[in-house]
């Protein structure tokens, strides 16, 4: 028998303030930001701008987007080379009409536009990364009209951390030296982005794809370590995106786990990036991303990361490296967590959370 994992808000005393200002100079992203990727979506078989401008008309029409959900993101497979002048050229199939009639369209509908690009050569899908071509490619956002750029890790050629934070680094310099405010969201799969994360970027991967029910449990355990740098003055810890259960996405969890995952991510004051269905999101999912209680806990503008305050999980391995992406499918282990998250007026939110898939848990509160 499982235990359903539930989300419980009490009162409690205390006020956290925030960690002096620094980092990414476009004034976006004081509080988690919240929207929606293509990825376990649309993959690179069916990204395209007829596809985009879909999901667009549906995070309007189910209320998501009054919800709070304002960004779509395009993720990989959307450009195809590099024309004379250097500048990224979408897919002329999938993109006939380029990437800013695309923007246009989804800032009709009251959105924001997100794309994707890598610190590498190549980006994961072996498309024209950035490495080398930081500035031309900002400016080209920028032109595009794009609000949040995902700059992904692989095909760098290192995973030294100087080397990583440098490259990064070129990109934040090339959005600032545009003008536009863009969201900058790094992905280098790795907790050591987070002390230095508010240097370079608006949110920062901590973690590998999270693909299953194990990957919430070990991006919560990546978390729990780091609560510091993340805030209102600083950025986001970003332990991936949201993978609801409806059907048609690569990747699923079931009802009471998609749940568990969001009300977890509110209360570890994560970006809310929708990783499931847009077009065919079931009733139970769009019933919980659309919560009004985890979503203003989400929200809250003391803005500071939840932390873990009692686990009977394993210690768990922080000083290694962790498993890449497809590495990933190992079940957590039949433990739990309890975190709380300190919110403005001295109240307090509590997630309980039962990783086993087979035990029921019994927690007893004395409040």
């Amino acid at each position: 028998r499982k235990m359903a994992p539930r989300l419980l808000v009490c009162l409690a005393l205390g006020l956290l303030l925030a960690p002096p200002s620094q980092g990414l100079d476009n004034g976006l992203a004081k509080l988690p930001p919240m929207g929606y990727n293509t990825w376990n979506d649309f993959g690179c078989q069916n990204i395209s701008a007829v596809n985009v401008q879909r999901v667009a008309d549906r995070m309007v029409t189910t209320g998501m987007r009054d919800a709070g959900y304002v960004y779509l993101n395009i993720d990989d497979c959307w450009s195809v080379k590099r024309d004379a002048d250097g500048k990224l050229v979408a897919d002329p199939v999938a993109f006939p009409d380029g990437i800013k009639a695309v923007a246009d369209y989804v800032h009709s509908k009251g959105l924001k536009l997100g794309i994707y690009t890598d610190r590498g050569r190549l980006t994961c899908e072996r498309r024209p990364g950035s490495k080398g071509h930081e500035a031309v490619d900002a400016m080209t956002f920028a032109e595009w009209g794009i609000d949040f750029l995902k700059e992904d890790s692989c095909y760098s050629g290192t995973v030294k951390h100087k080397t990583a934070l440098a490259e990064y680094g070129q990109m934040r310099d090339a959005l600032n030296a545009t003008g536009r405010p863009i969201l900058f969201s790094l992905c280098g799969w790795r907790q050591w982005y987070a002390p230095p994360g508010a240097s370079i970027g608006n949110m920062w991967r901590v973690t590998p794809d999270v693909t299953d029910w194990g990957g919430v449990y070990r991006s919560a355990e990546t978390m729990s370590k780091l609560a510091r740098y993340a805030g209102p003055t600083l950025g986001w810890n970003d332990p991936d995106m949201l993978i609801g259960s409806s059907p048609g996405t690569y990747f699923k969890l079931t009802q009471d786990q998609a749940r568990a995952q969001f009300s977890l991510w509110a209360v570890m004051a994560a970006p809310l990036l929708v990783g499931s269905s847009m077009l065919d999101m079931s009733p139970f999912d769009l019933l919980v991303y659309t919560d009004k209680e985890v979503i203003a806990v989400s929200q809250d503008p003391l803005g500071q990361q939840g932390e873990l305050i009692w686990s009977d999980c394993p210690i768990f391995p922080h000083d290694q490296p962790p498993p890449l992406p497809t590495t990933q499918h190992v079940p957590p282990p039949s433990c739990g967590h309890v975190w709380g998250r300190k919110l403005t007026e001295g109240r307090l939110a509590i997630v309980l959370i039962n990783y086993s898939v087979t035990y029921a848990m019994t927690v007893k509160c004395d409040a």
